[in-house]
């Protein structure tokens, strides 16, 4: 990044950063230097100035009773900023006040096909929440995920997310699912015999993912902290109820 481009993230003008680095490179100097070096008319440039003696950049003396304009040293720059810092933390509790009153509306993603789901199931690696509730359709959810659903529980493992599953009890679920619970860190129980869902549901932190495990496999993602708990809530009526 050069001085130009620094100096307008700051905040200033092109007309303003022309002017003060004419009047940095010209130390204690009168406007009209300052603006034939900037290229700037002198009204105009008059102007500037005056805007940037507004924002503490600029100073003037008189000598003989002559104007003469001199920019502050760079260091000043960060100055200003640790100023405008300190400013808006004052007045955070009442700008996060404001945003409390709004209503929190969900964060909703949607993902395709096989890979659509395995980003669903890194973004539960990546929240690392201390449980993730699971209920569906495990059976086919394990036959299309299969190349990759074991690195995924090793993850979780090794990141000690622990798992509670409800699911259909059938021979691969038995097998795969129920026999293996110590080693990662899941629990398991069944639905009624024959009972069987389309789809897979996630619950992890405020997030609540549905995958559709049909022809066409679809992923949605919900972020809002008053949906997760529901689900939560519904999900632990349905685990008193499972067979274990």
């Amino acid at each position: 990044m050069n001085k130009e481009e620094a100096l307008k993230r700051f905040g200033l003008t092109e007309k303003e950063i022309r002017v003060f680095l004419a009047s940095l490179e010209l130390g204690q100097t009168t406007v009209n230097e300052i603006a034939k070096k900037s290229n700037t008319f002198r009204t105009y440039c008059y102007d500037i100035l005056k805007s940037l003696m507004e924002k503490g950049l600029v100073r003037y003396l008189i000598k003989s009773g002559v104007k003469y304009f001199e920019a502050v040293k760079p260091e000043k720059l960060i100055g200003i900023l640790h100023e405008k810092e300190d400013q808006i933390k004052s007045v955070l509790p009442e700008l996060n006040a404001l945003r409390a009153t709004t209503v929190e509306k969900p964060k909703v993603e949607f993902y395709e096909g096989k890979e659509g789901i395995k980003t669903i199931h890194e973004d539960i690696i990546k929240t690392k929440p201390k449980e993730v509730l699971v209920y569906g359709n495990t059976e086919k959810h394990y036959e299309i995920m299969q190349w990759y659903f074991p690195r995924y529980v090793k993850e979780r493992v090794k990141r000690k997310i622990k798992a509670r599953v409800i699911t259909e009890k059938t021979e691969l679920t038995k097998e795969k699912i129920k026999s293996t619970e110590k080693e990662q860190l899941r629990r398991t129980r069944f639905f009624p015999e024959g009972f069987r869902f389309p789809t897979l549901k996630y619950i992890y932190g405020n997030k609540v993912a549905m995958i559709s495990l049909g022809k066409n496999i679809v992923g949605v993602v919900t972020e809002n902290e008053a949906i997760a708990k529901g689900e939560s809530v519904a999900f632990e009526l349905m685990w008193k109820v499972a067979q274990q």
